[in-house]
């Protein structure tokens, strides 16, 4: 069962977001994939980061800092929020592996507006 965890960023600038699996989990080969929603049951991703176990350098936003015990950072960039309002959205990571696509997380990402508006 997927563990409810909120977070939040200012508008326009950077965050990384780290994740470490409760139960602490062997995830090398793993295809993991993060999105931001305007709300849960949305159709498409306002932002998509997606990665298998073999992307350790962070070239997705996704770096896997410890596969082995199940964790992984989520790079949020300026750019990534440059066009959102700010608020409440939801977001989720899920396992994608053929047979295994399973919730990892989900919960709420608030977006602050930026100091200097």
């Amino acid at each position: 069962m997927a563990i409810l965890t909120d977070f939040s960023l200012i508008r326009y600038e950077d965050g990384i977001l780290s994740f470490s699996l409760t139960d602490p989990t062997d995830i090398t080969g793993w295809s993991v994939e993060f999105q931001v929603k305007k709300r849960f049951d949305s159709c498409s991703g306002r932002i998509t980061k997606s990665a298998d176990a073999t992307y350790f350098a962070g070239q997705s936003g996704i770096t896997f800092t410890n596969a082995a015990q199940g964790r992984f950072n989520v790079a949020i960039n300026s750019v990534d929020t440059s066009g959102f309002e700010f608020g409440n959205y939801s977001y989720s990571i899920e396992r994608q592996n053929a047979g295994n696509r399973t919730v990892l997380t989900t919960g709420f990402f608030l977006l602050y507006p930026s100091l200097d508006c």
